[in-house]
Protein backbone atom coordinates (compact mmCIF):
# COMPACT_ATOMS: atom_id res chain seq x y z
CA UNK A 1 0.00 0.00 0.00
CA UNK A 2 2.92 2.31 0.75
CA UNK A 3 4.38 1.40 -2.26
CA UNK A 4 1.00 2.40 -4.32
CA UNK A 5 0.89 5.96 -2.57
CA UNK A 6 4.44 6.76 -3.04
CA UNK A 7 4.21 5.99 -6.95
CA UNK A 8 0.81 7.94 -6.75
CA UNK A 9 2.67 11.29 -5.66
CA UNK A 10 5.55 10.18 -8.39
CA UNK A 11 2.82 10.39 -10.72
CA UNK A 12 1.21 13.71 -9.62
CA UNK A 13 4.55 15.41 -9.57
CA UNK A 14 5.59 14.44 -12.79
CA UNK A 15 2.40 15.45 -14.31
CA UNK A 16 2.14 18.77 -12.55
CA UNK A 17 5.89 19.84 -13.14
CA UNK A 18 5.13 18.36 -17.38
CA UNK A 19 2.11 21.10 -16.91
CA UNK A 20 3.77 23.70 -15.32
CA UNK A 21 6.73 23.47 -18.11
CA UNK A 22 4.50 23.22 -20.76
CA UNK A 23 2.63 26.81 -19.37
CA UNK A 24 6.27 27.96 -19.43
CA UNK A 25 7.83 26.79 -22.93
CA UNK A 26 4.63 28.62 -24.54
CA UNK A 27 4.50 31.77 -23.03
CA UNK A 28 8.26 32.31 -22.40
CA UNK A 29 9.81 29.73 -24.40
CA UNK A 30 10.59 28.42 -27.59
CA UNK A 31 11.42 29.42 -31.04
CA UNK A 32 8.89 27.58 -33.18
CA UNK A 33 6.36 29.43 -35.65
CA UNK A 34 3.22 31.27 -33.78
CA UNK A 35 0.89 31.67 -36.40
CA UNK A 36 -2.51 33.25 -37.06
CA UNK A 37 -3.67 34.11 -40.34
CA UNK A 38 -1.93 33.18 -43.68
CA UNK A 39 0.13 36.72 -45.33
CA UNK A 40 -1.22 37.69 -48.88
CA UNK A 41 1.71 38.02 -51.57
CA UNK A 42 0.28 41.82 -52.50
CA UNK A 43 0.82 43.58 -55.69
CA UNK A 44 4.16 43.40 -56.12
CA UNK A 45 5.22 40.36 -57.73
CA UNK A 46 8.25 38.21 -56.64
CA UNK A 47 9.95 37.97 -59.75
CA UNK A 48 10.79 34.31 -61.70
CA UNK A 49 12.08 34.91 -65.28
CA UNK A 50 15.88 33.99 -66.14
CA UNK A 51 18.13 35.02 -69.11
CA UNK A 52 20.38 36.16 -67.40
CA UNK A 53 23.80 34.01 -67.74
CA UNK A 54 26.45 33.65 -64.75
CA UNK A 55 30.03 32.46 -65.14
CA UNK A 56 31.49 29.35 -63.82
CA UNK A 57 33.72 31.22 -61.64
CA UNK A 58 34.82 34.22 -60.10
CA UNK A 59 37.46 35.96 -57.88
CA UNK A 60 34.92 35.98 -55.28
CA UNK A 61 34.03 32.04 -55.41
CA UNK A 62 37.67 31.11 -55.64
CA UNK A 63 38.58 32.84 -52.68
CA UNK A 64 35.92 31.44 -51.20
CA UNK A 65 37.32 27.91 -52.20
CA UNK A 66 41.09 28.67 -51.45
CA UNK A 67 40.12 29.48 -48.20
CA UNK A 68 38.51 26.12 -46.75
CA UNK A 69 41.13 24.50 -49.27
CA UNK A 70 43.94 25.20 -47.31
CA UNK A 71 42.86 24.29 -43.97
CA UNK A 72 43.58 20.52 -42.68
CA UNK A 73 39.92 18.80 -40.93
CA UNK A 74 40.00 17.70 -37.62
CA UNK A 75 39.19 14.52 -35.93
CA UNK A 76 35.54 14.93 -34.32
CA UNK A 77 35.50 15.29 -30.89
CA UNK A 78 32.87 13.07 -28.60
CA UNK A 79 31.06 16.13 -28.02
CA UNK A 80 31.36 18.09 -31.19
CA UNK A 81 28.05 17.57 -32.77
CA UNK A 82 28.94 20.94 -35.26
CA UNK A 83 31.52 20.11 -37.73
CA UNK A 84 31.29 24.16 -39.73
CA UNK A 85 34.42 23.84 -40.54
CA UNK A 86 35.45 20.27 -41.19
CA UNK A 87 32.35 19.95 -42.87
CA UNK A 88 33.31 22.98 -45.90
CA UNK A 89 36.49 21.85 -45.67
CA UNK A 90 35.68 18.33 -47.00
CA UNK A 91 33.75 19.79 -49.59
CA UNK A 92 35.91 22.64 -50.55
CA UNK A 93 38.60 19.73 -50.80
CA UNK A 94 36.57 17.59 -53.24
CA UNK A 95 34.97 20.26 -55.64
CA UNK A 96 38.38 21.35 -56.32
CA UNK A 97 39.84 17.91 -56.45
CA UNK A 98 42.39 18.72 -53.83
CA UNK A 99 43.39 16.18 -51.15
CA UNK A 100 41.38 13.58 -51.68
CA UNK A 101 43.19 10.58 -50.58
CA UNK A 102 43.56 12.97 -47.49
CA UNK A 103 39.97 13.86 -47.15
CA UNK A 104 38.64 10.26 -47.90
CA UNK A 105 40.95 8.93 -45.18
CA UNK A 106 39.86 11.10 -42.74
CA UNK A 107 35.89 10.81 -43.36
CA UNK A 108 36.50 7.02 -42.66
CA UNK A 109 37.80 8.30 -39.15
CA UNK A 110 34.62 9.85 -38.56
CA UNK A 111 31.54 8.87 -36.93
CA UNK A 112 28.30 10.76 -35.90
CA UNK A 113 28.42 12.60 -32.31
CA UNK A 114 24.77 14.04 -31.17
CA UNK A 115 20.92 13.94 -32.64
CA UNK A 116 18.93 16.18 -34.49
CA UNK A 117 17.03 19.26 -33.38
CA UNK A 118 17.68 21.46 -30.75
CA UNK A 119 19.28 20.91 -27.55
CA UNK A 120 17.82 21.36 -24.10
CA UNK A 121 18.64 20.20 -20.50
CA UNK A 122 17.07 16.46 -21.38
CA UNK A 123 18.46 16.82 -24.39
CA UNK A 124 22.07 17.77 -24.46
CA UNK A 125 22.96 16.09 -27.64
CA UNK A 126 21.58 18.00 -30.15
CA UNK A 127 22.24 20.53 -32.89
CA UNK A 128 23.31 17.56 -34.99
CA UNK A 129 21.55 17.95 -38.00
CA UNK A 130 24.12 21.46 -38.93
CA UNK A 131 26.70 18.44 -39.55
CA UNK A 132 24.44 16.39 -41.73
CA UNK A 133 23.23 18.54 -43.45
CA UNK A 134 26.48 19.72 -44.39
CA UNK A 135 27.62 15.83 -45.36
CA UNK A 136 24.36 15.60 -46.84
CA UNK A 137 25.54 17.55 -49.89
CA UNK A 138 28.94 15.59 -50.15
CA UNK A 139 26.55 12.79 -50.82
CA UNK A 140 25.00 13.89 -53.76
CA UNK A 141 27.97 15.98 -55.08
CA UNK A 142 30.24 13.30 -55.07
CA UNK A 143 28.42 10.14 -53.87
CA UNK A 144 28.81 9.08 -57.86
CA UNK A 145 32.15 10.00 -58.65
CA UNK A 146 34.10 7.56 -57.29
CA UNK A 147 37.28 8.96 -58.14
CA UNK A 148 36.58 11.82 -55.66
CA UNK A 149 34.25 10.01 -52.84
CA UNK A 150 36.01 6.30 -52.68
CA UNK A 151 33.08 3.80 -52.41
CA UNK A 152 33.77 2.88 -49.08
CA UNK A 153 34.02 6.27 -47.87
CA UNK A 154 30.67 6.55 -49.46
CA UNK A 155 29.18 3.34 -47.62
CA UNK A 156 30.94 4.63 -44.88
CA UNK A 157 28.87 8.64 -44.71
CA UNK A 158 25.89 6.48 -45.35
CA UNK A 159 26.25 4.02 -42.37
CA UNK A 160 27.76 6.23 -39.89
CA UNK A 161 27.45 10.11 -40.96
CA UNK A 162 24.18 10.71 -42.03
CA UNK A 163 22.47 8.77 -39.50
CA UNK A 164 18.86 10.79 -39.93
CA UNK A 165 16.73 8.39 -42.01
CA UNK A 166 14.01 6.58 -42.64
CA UNK A 167 10.03 7.58 -41.65
CA UNK A 168 10.87 9.23 -38.07
CA UNK A 169 9.52 12.31 -39.35
CA UNK A 170 9.65 15.41 -36.61
CA UNK A 171 8.74 18.64 -35.80
CA UNK A 172 8.96 18.85 -31.78
CA UNK A 173 12.36 19.46 -30.27
CA UNK A 174 13.94 15.92 -29.06
CA UNK A 175 11.29 14.54 -25.93
CA UNK A 176 8.78 17.55 -26.16
CA UNK A 177 5.88 18.83 -27.14
CA UNK A 178 7.60 22.16 -28.05
CA UNK A 179 8.07 22.72 -32.12
CA UNK A 180 11.22 23.25 -32.74
CA UNK A 181 12.73 26.05 -34.92
CA UNK A 182 12.45 26.82 -38.76
CA UNK A 183 16.12 26.28 -39.08
CA UNK A 184 16.33 22.97 -37.29
CA UNK A 185 13.24 21.02 -38.95
CA UNK A 186 14.28 22.09 -42.75
CA UNK A 187 18.00 20.60 -41.97
CA UNK A 188 16.83 17.67 -40.28
CA UNK A 189 13.94 16.87 -42.39
CA UNK A 190 15.24 17.69 -45.66
CA UNK A 191 18.79 15.21 -44.85
CA UNK A 192 16.39 13.10 -43.72
CA UNK A 193 14.58 13.28 -47.34
CA UNK A 194 17.86 13.10 -49.12
CA UNK A 195 19.21 9.86 -47.67
CA UNK A 196 15.92 7.82 -47.89
CA UNK A 197 16.05 9.34 -51.65
CA UNK A 198 19.44 8.43 -52.52
CA UNK A 199 19.20 4.94 -51.35
CA UNK A 200 15.64 4.36 -52.57
CA UNK A 201 17.01 5.13 -56.06
CA UNK A 202 20.66 3.75 -55.62
CA UNK A 203 18.31 0.03 -54.29
CA UNK A 204 17.43 -0.06 -51.48
CA UNK A 205 13.81 -1.11 -51.19
CA UNK A 206 12.86 -1.45 -47.42
CA UNK A 207 9.84 0.71 -47.38
CA UNK A 208 11.31 2.82 -44.88
CA UNK A 209 13.23 4.74 -47.44
CA UNK A 210 10.32 5.26 -50.02
CA UNK A 211 9.31 8.98 -49.18
CA UNK A 212 6.17 8.52 -51.22
CA UNK A 213 4.76 5.95 -48.80
CA UNK A 214 6.75 6.70 -45.10
CA UNK A 215 5.28 10.27 -45.27
CA UNK A 216 8.25 12.09 -45.49
CA UNK A 217 7.70 13.65 -48.73
CA UNK A 218 3.94 14.90 -47.90
CA UNK A 219 5.00 15.85 -44.32
CA UNK A 220 8.08 17.79 -45.70
CA UNK A 221 6.27 19.39 -48.18
CA UNK A 222 3.61 20.42 -45.60
CA UNK A 223 6.61 22.49 -43.58
CA UNK A 224 7.54 24.24 -47.15
CA UNK A 225 3.79 25.11 -47.96
CA UNK A 226 3.79 26.43 -44.10
CA UNK A 227 6.25 28.87 -45.01
CA UNK A 228 5.09 30.12 -48.23
CA UNK A 229 1.78 30.77 -47.01
CA UNK A 230 2.88 32.15 -43.52
CA UNK A 231 6.21 33.36 -44.41
CA UNK A 232 9.58 32.67 -42.72
CA UNK A 233 9.39 32.46 -39.19
CA UNK A 234 13.24 33.48 -38.39
CA UNK A 235 12.95 36.03 -41.53
CA UNK A 236 16.56 38.12 -41.69
CA UNK A 237 17.63 35.46 -38.55
CA UNK A 238 21.22 36.36 -37.20
CA UNK A 239 22.63 33.56 -37.71
CA UNK A 240 19.70 30.95 -38.29
CA UNK A 241 18.93 32.28 -41.85
CA UNK A 242 22.17 30.88 -43.23
CA UNK A 243 21.22 27.83 -42.50
CA UNK A 244 17.84 27.78 -43.72
CA UNK A 245 19.43 29.01 -47.14
CA UNK A 246 21.61 25.94 -47.38
CA UNK A 247 19.18 23.75 -45.96
CA UNK A 248 16.54 24.77 -48.47
CA UNK A 249 19.54 25.18 -51.53
CA UNK A 250 19.95 21.19 -51.27
CA UNK A 251 16.30 20.62 -51.48
CA UNK A 252 16.40 22.59 -54.74
CA UNK A 253 19.76 20.63 -55.80
CA UNK A 254 19.19 17.42 -54.45
CA UNK A 255 15.51 16.58 -54.25
CA UNK A 256 12.85 15.91 -56.91
CA UNK A 257 9.27 17.07 -57.72
CA UNK A 258 7.06 19.33 -55.54
CA UNK A 259 10.05 19.60 -52.67
CA UNK A 260 12.49 21.03 -55.51
CA UNK A 261 9.86 23.30 -56.84
CA UNK A 262 8.72 24.52 -53.73
CA UNK A 263 12.24 25.31 -52.06
CA UNK A 264 13.13 27.01 -55.72
CA UNK A 265 9.93 29.22 -54.43
CA UNK A 266 11.32 29.96 -51.06
CA UNK A 267 14.34 30.88 -52.12
CA UNK A 268 12.73 33.11 -54.74
CA UNK A 269 11.05 35.33 -52.40
CA UNK A 270 14.20 35.41 -49.90
CA UNK A 271 16.05 36.91 -52.60
CA UNK A 272 13.63 39.41 -53.85
CA UNK A 273 13.28 40.18 -50.11
CA UNK A 274 17.00 41.29 -50.08
CA UNK A 275 17.31 43.05 -53.36
CA UNK A 276 14.27 45.35 -52.23
CA UNK A 277 15.75 45.77 -47.99
CA UNK A 278 19.28 46.46 -49.38
CA UNK A 279 21.37 48.45 -51.00
CA UNK A 280 24.86 48.22 -52.33
CA UNK A 281 25.24 44.94 -50.45
CA UNK A 282 24.32 46.85 -46.89
CA UNK A 283 21.87 45.22 -45.04
CA UNK A 284 20.32 45.88 -41.68
CA UNK A 285 16.68 44.81 -41.40
CA UNK A 286 14.93 44.00 -37.92
CA UNK A 287 15.03 40.15 -37.32
CA UNK A 288 13.38 37.44 -35.77
CA UNK A 289 16.53 35.62 -33.41
CA UNK A 290 18.54 35.96 -31.43
CA UNK A 291 16.93 37.69 -28.95
CA UNK A 292 19.51 39.23 -26.39
CA UNK A 293 20.57 42.45 -25.28
CA UNK A 294 22.46 44.10 -28.63
CA UNK A 295 22.58 43.31 -32.00
CA UNK A 296 25.93 43.00 -34.46
CA UNK A 297 26.24 46.48 -35.88
CA UNK A 298 28.24 45.46 -39.49
CA UNK A 299 26.22 46.45 -42.48
CA UNK A 300 27.58 44.18 -45.46
CA UNK A 301 27.96 40.84 -44.01
CA UNK A 302 24.67 39.30 -43.03
CA UNK A 303 23.84 35.85 -43.68
CA UNK A 304 21.61 37.56 -46.55
CA UNK A 305 24.21 39.33 -47.96
CA UNK A 306 27.00 36.64 -48.25
CA UNK A 307 24.60 34.45 -50.33
CA UNK A 308 24.02 37.24 -53.12
CA UNK A 309 27.76 38.68 -52.93
CA UNK A 310 28.87 35.13 -54.19
CA UNK A 311 26.05 35.21 -56.75
CA UNK A 312 26.82 38.63 -57.92
CA UNK A 313 30.12 37.80 -58.71
CA UNK A 314 29.10 35.05 -60.87
CA UNK A 315 27.07 37.48 -62.37
CA UNK A 316 28.90 40.51 -63.14
CA UNK A 317 32.63 39.29 -63.29
CA UNK A 318 34.24 42.51 -62.89
CA UNK A 319 32.36 43.38 -59.55
CA UNK A 320 34.90 44.08 -56.65
CA UNK A 321 33.21 42.31 -53.77
CA UNK A 322 34.91 41.50 -50.43
CA UNK A 323 33.36 39.11 -47.90
CA UNK A 324 34.27 39.49 -44.03
CA UNK A 325 32.18 36.84 -42.58
CA UNK A 326 29.77 34.05 -43.15
CA UNK A 327 31.93 32.05 -46.01
CA UNK A 328 30.62 28.92 -44.25
CA UNK A 329 27.64 29.97 -45.57
CA UNK A 330 28.21 31.35 -49.03
CA UNK A 331 30.15 27.90 -49.88
CA UNK A 332 26.88 27.05 -50.74
CA UNK A 333 25.96 29.62 -53.62
CA UNK A 334 29.48 28.75 -54.97
CA UNK A 335 28.24 25.31 -56.41
CA UNK A 336 24.45 25.72 -56.29
CA UNK A 337 23.09 25.39 -59.58
CA UNK A 338 20.33 27.88 -58.23
CA UNK A 339 20.75 31.26 -58.86
CA UNK A 340 18.56 34.63 -58.34
CA UNK A 341 15.68 36.02 -60.62
CA UNK A 342 16.74 38.67 -63.48
CA UNK A 343 15.10 41.52 -61.77
CA UNK A 344 16.35 40.52 -58.69
CA UNK A 345 20.02 40.94 -59.60
CA UNK A 346 19.15 44.25 -61.70
CA UNK A 347 17.45 45.55 -58.41
CA UNK A 348 19.98 44.28 -56.20
CA UNK A 349 23.04 46.07 -58.20
CA UNK A 350 21.38 49.27 -60.07
CA UNK A 351 18.12 50.28 -58.33
CA UNK A 352 15.57 50.89 -61.55
CA UNK A 353 13.67 53.11 -60.05
CA UNK A 354 12.70 55.06 -57.03
CA UNK A 355 10.26 52.92 -55.08
CA UNK A 356 8.77 52.56 -51.94
CA UNK A 357 7.68 49.02 -50.83
CA UNK A 358 6.12 47.26 -46.94
CA UNK A 359 7.25 43.58 -46.17
CA UNK A 360 5.08 42.24 -43.98
CA UNK A 361 5.68 39.31 -41.69
CA UNK A 362 2.60 38.60 -40.08
CA UNK A 363 1.62 37.92 -36.59
CA UNK A 364 3.57 38.76 -33.67
CA UNK A 365 6.07 40.42 -35.68
CA UNK A 366 7.20 43.10 -37.34
CA UNK A 367 7.28 45.21 -40.98
CA UNK A 368 10.36 45.78 -43.29
CA UNK A 369 9.53 49.07 -44.61
CA UNK A 370 11.73 50.80 -47.43
CA UNK A 371 12.52 54.11 -49.65
CA UNK A 372 14.98 53.84 -51.90
CA UNK A 373 16.73 54.84 -55.04
CA UNK A 374 20.16 54.27 -57.26
CA UNK A 375 21.51 56.68 -54.79
CA UNK A 376 20.47 55.80 -51.38
CA UNK A 377 17.95 53.87 -49.04
CA UNK A 378 16.35 54.58 -45.83
CA UNK A 379 15.55 51.24 -43.94
CA UNK A 380 13.30 51.06 -41.30
CA UNK A 381 14.16 49.33 -38.21
CA UNK A 382 11.11 47.26 -36.88
CA UNK A 383 9.23 46.73 -33.00
CA UNK A 384 9.67 44.14 -30.51
CA UNK A 385 6.86 42.48 -30.07
CA UNK A 386 7.89 41.12 -26.37
CA UNK A 387 10.05 38.31 -25.70
CA UNK A 388 8.06 35.71 -26.80
CA UNK A 389 7.95 37.72 -30.56
CA UNK A 390 12.19 37.08 -30.68
CA UNK A 391 11.87 40.63 -32.57
CA UNK A 392 15.32 42.60 -32.63
CA UNK A 393 14.16 45.76 -33.51
CA UNK A 394 16.68 47.93 -35.26
CA UNK A 395 17.48 51.64 -36.24
CA UNK A 396 16.08 53.23 -38.83
CA UNK A 397 19.28 53.16 -41.38
CA UNK A 398 20.15 55.21 -44.78
CA UNK A 399 22.31 53.46 -46.95
CA UNK A 400 24.66 55.72 -49.39
CA UNK A 401 26.71 54.64 -52.29
CA UNK A 402 30.01 54.62 -50.14
CA UNK A 403 32.14 51.91 -48.70
CA UNK A 404 31.24 52.06 -44.86
CA UNK A 405 30.76 48.56 -43.45
CA UNK A 406 29.56 49.54 -39.67
CA UNK A 407 26.15 51.28 -38.16
CA UNK A 408 28.51 53.88 -36.50
CA UNK A 409 29.48 54.89 -40.08
CA UNK A 410 25.86 56.00 -41.72
CA UNK A 411 23.19 58.47 -40.93
CA UNK A 412 21.03 56.19 -38.43
CA UNK A 413 18.50 57.01 -35.56
CA UNK A 414 16.72 54.90 -33.09
CA UNK A 415 15.05 55.74 -29.38
CA UNK A 416 14.00 56.37 -27.06
CA UNK A 417 17.27 54.88 -24.88
CA UNK A 418 19.59 52.14 -25.85
CA UNK A 419 17.29 49.28 -25.41
CA UNK A 420 15.50 48.26 -28.82
CA UNK A 421 12.77 46.50 -27.01
CA UNK A 422 11.44 49.98 -26.35
CA UNK A 423 11.71 51.14 -29.56
CA UNK A 424 8.99 51.31 -32.36
CA UNK A 425 11.38 52.34 -35.30
CA UNK A 426 8.66 51.65 -38.46
CA UNK A 427 7.86 55.04 -38.63
CA UNK A 428 9.24 54.97 -42.68
CA UNK A 429 7.60 56.68 -45.39
CA UNK A 430 8.67 57.94 -49.09
CA UNK A 431 11.45 59.45 -48.71
CA UNK A 432 11.27 60.42 -44.89
CA UNK A 433 12.23 58.71 -41.43
CA UNK A 434 11.34 59.22 -38.17
CA UNK A 435 11.69 58.28 -34.64
CA UNK A 436 11.44 59.15 -30.65
CA UNK A 437 15.50 59.78 -30.80
CA UNK A 438 18.34 61.71 -32.19
CA UNK A 439 20.03 61.22 -35.10
CA UNK A 440 23.36 59.85 -35.09
CA UNK A 441 25.43 61.87 -37.61
CA UNK A 442 28.65 59.62 -38.77
CA UNK A 443 31.80 61.14 -37.57
CA UNK A 444 33.31 63.57 -40.12
CA UNK A 445 29.82 64.36 -41.81
CA UNK A 446 29.59 67.99 -42.33
CA UNK A 447 26.64 70.08 -42.61
CA UNK A 448 27.00 72.02 -45.93
CA UNK A 449 23.71 74.69 -44.07
CA UNK A 450 21.97 74.78 -40.86
CA UNK A 451 19.55 76.49 -38.48
CA UNK A 452 18.53 75.92 -35.42
CA UNK A 453 17.91 71.85 -35.41
CA UNK A 454 18.10 71.43 -39.06
CA UNK A 455 20.90 70.31 -40.92
CA UNK A 456 21.30 69.45 -44.59
CA UNK A 457 23.53 67.01 -45.94
CA UNK A 458 24.95 66.40 -49.77
CA UNK A 459 24.01 62.80 -50.95
CA UNK A 460 24.76 63.49 -54.84
CA UNK A 461 24.35 65.78 -57.19
CA UNK A 462 20.31 67.04 -57.14
CA UNK A 463 19.24 65.30 -53.82
CA UNK A 464 19.91 66.26 -49.83
CA UNK A 465 19.50 65.29 -46.58
CA UNK A 466 17.40 66.92 -44.01
CA UNK A 467 18.20 65.99 -40.24
CA UNK A 468 15.81 67.44 -37.87
CA UNK A 469 17.61 65.92 -34.02
CA UNK A 470 16.64 66.59 -30.42
CA UNK A 471 16.42 64.73 -27.56
CA UNK A 472 12.66 63.22 -28.40
CA UNK A 473 12.78 63.46 -31.70
CA UNK A 474 15.22 62.41 -34.62
CA UNK A 475 13.33 63.55 -38.70
CA UNK A 476 15.33 62.21 -41.81
CA UNK A 477 13.91 63.53 -45.07
CA UNK A 478 15.67 63.29 -48.59
CA UNK A 479 14.65 66.04 -50.80
CA UNK A 480 15.70 66.85 -54.27
CA UNK A 481 16.91 69.99 -55.44
CA UNK A 482 19.50 72.50 -57.10
CA UNK A 483 20.95 73.63 -53.74
CA UNK A 484 21.15 73.15 -49.93
CA UNK A 485 19.84 76.30 -49.44
CA UNK A 486 16.94 76.24 -51.07
CA UNK A 487 16.04 72.61 -49.12
CA UNK A 488 16.41 74.60 -45.84
CA UNK A 489 14.56 77.43 -47.13
CA UNK A 490 11.72 75.04 -48.39
CA UNK A 491 11.50 73.17 -45.23
CA UNK A 492 11.70 75.76 -42.57
CA UNK A 493 8.85 77.66 -44.82
CA UNK A 494 6.33 74.55 -44.23
CA UNK A 495 7.44 73.88 -40.83
CA UNK A 496 7.93 76.96 -39.01
CA UNK A 497 6.07 75.78 -35.98
CA UNK A 498 8.56 73.29 -34.15
CA UNK A 499 6.16 72.05 -31.72
CA UNK A 500 4.36 70.63 -35.25
CA UNK A 501 7.11 68.34 -35.88
CA UNK A 502 6.37 66.07 -33.16
CA UNK A 503 3.46 65.05 -34.96
CA UNK A 504 3.48 66.45 -38.38
CA UNK A 505 6.40 67.54 -41.38
CA UNK A 506 5.20 68.87 -44.68
CA UNK A 507 7.90 67.25 -47.01
CA UNK A 508 9.35 69.37 -50.17
CA UNK A 509 7.84 66.67 -52.17
CA UNK A 510 4.44 67.97 -51.28
CA UNK A 511 3.33 64.90 -48.86
CA UNK A 512 1.81 66.06 -45.46
CA UNK A 513 3.17 63.32 -43.40
CA UNK A 514 1.65 62.87 -39.73
CA UNK A 515 2.81 60.38 -37.49
CA UNK A 516 2.65 59.48 -33.82
CA UNK A 517 5.99 58.69 -32.04
CA UNK A 518 4.27 57.22 -29.18
CA UNK A 519 2.54 54.52 -31.10
CA UNK A 520 2.24 50.67 -29.97
CA UNK A 521 4.85 48.73 -30.86
CA UNK A 522 1.83 46.67 -32.75
CA UNK A 523 1.25 49.93 -35.44
CA UNK A 524 3.03 51.78 -37.64
CA UNK A 525 4.01 54.78 -36.75
CA UNK A 526 2.88 56.87 -39.74
CA UNK A 527 -1.01 57.88 -38.73
CA UNK A 528 -1.10 59.99 -42.40
CA UNK A 529 -0.36 61.12 -45.63
CA UNK A 530 -2.03 63.92 -47.38
CA UNK A 531 -5.07 63.66 -44.82
CA UNK A 532 -5.70 59.95 -45.41
CA UNK A 533 -5.44 57.41 -42.59
CA UNK A 534 -2.71 54.65 -43.28
CA UNK A 535 -3.49 51.13 -42.80
CA UNK A 536 -1.52 50.81 -39.48
CA UNK A 537 -1.90 47.10 -38.40
CA UNK A 538 1.26 46.02 -39.52
CA UNK A 539 0.79 42.53 -38.79
CA UNK A 540 -1.80 42.27 -41.49
CA UNK A 541 -0.14 43.58 -44.22
CA UNK A 542 1.19 41.57 -47.40
CA UNK A 543 4.55 40.61 -48.34
CA UNK A 544 5.05 42.81 -50.61
CA UNK A 545 3.37 45.74 -50.97
CA UNK A 546 3.70 49.62 -53.12
CA UNK A 547 1.78 52.10 -53.82
CA UNK A 548 3.36 52.48 -57.30
CA UNK A 549 6.34 49.38 -58.32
Amino acid sequence: MKIKKILAYILIIVASFTIVLYVLVNIFGGAGRKMDQPIELGNVQIPKERSFSFHNNSNLKQKILDGWTSKTPQDWKPDEKVNLKNSRIVISCLLEGKRVEEINRYLLNQKAVGHPGSPWLLYPLGDYDFTAMAFTAVLYLFGESPDLLYPKTRDHLLDNILTIEGSEFRKNVGYMFLEDSENHILMTEGSRYLKNQWLWNHGNTDPKYDNNTNGVAQKLKLVLEEIETYGFYEFNSAPYLGYTYCALLNLYEFASGDISFLSGKLLDRLNWQYALSSYKFKHFPPNRRRFGKSFKTNIDSDYHTVMLKVWASLYYDSISIDMSRGEHHALWATFASYKPADEVMEWILNKPKPYFVKMGHGYNSCPEIISGDKDYLLSAGGANQGNRSLIVAKPIMLFLNDSKSEMVDTFHMFGPGDNFVDWNNTGVYKEFGCTKGKVNIPKGKQAIISSANWQIFYITKGIFLATYSKKELGLMAIVHSNSAKNVLERIIENNSDEKQLNHLFYHPNGNKIEYDLESPKDQWVITSVNDNNTDRNFSKWPFFESPSF
